[in-house]
């Protein structure tokens, strides 16, 4: 049997959430409407005011800084980096998960493209066929320029 949602209970759930996981605000927030959308579905209550309480709940999390949008920003965009992720691919996921873009802008750097590239070609081994090489890091979303720059290696692999 579930227990009620009250204003302790989503911060208790928001903390352990976020003991297992960095996220953004947005991201906490549709983990708890998930919550108040489970408890709906099982046919149990709801309090009227759950959404002021979630409201105030991710206020209290900011505060205290356990959810920072421009720290999860950092951390998503090197571990993408670190993968070769395209700067496109980077920017779209994060704006799916509610970044705003002035923290996108400010934290993702276009210059890093050729890096990031480089990156990519190296872990898929590129350098075999050029025209697939080529479909592959268009798909990966880097452009034309960049991508013939990392198969003719202009600048070394």
């Amino acid at each position: 049997m579930q227990k009620p949602l009250t204003e302790k209970r989503l911060e208790n759930i928001t903390l352990y959430y976020l003991e297992r996981f960095d996220a953004s605000t947005n991201k906490v927030r549709q983990m708890l409407k998930r919550r108040v959308q489970k408890q709906k579905l099982a046919g149990l209550p709801v309090d009227k005011n759950i959404n002021q309480w979630i409201e105030t709940t991710l206020q209290k999390m900011q505060n205290l800084g356990y959810v920072n949008d421009e720290r999860y920003t950092e951390n998503v965009i090197r571990r993408l980096t670190q993968s070769g992720k395209s700067t496109r691919f980077i920017a779209q996921k994060l704006l799916s998960e509610g970044i705003d873009e002035a923290i996108l802008e400010k934290y993702l750097s276009p210059e890093d493209e050729l890096d990031r590239a480089q990156t990519f070609a190296r872990k898929k081994h590129l350098g075999g066929d050029y025209q697939k090489d080529l479909a592959k890091l268009a798909r990966a979303g880097f452009s034309y320029d960049i991508a013939t720059q990392v198969l003719k290696g202009e600048n070394d692999v």
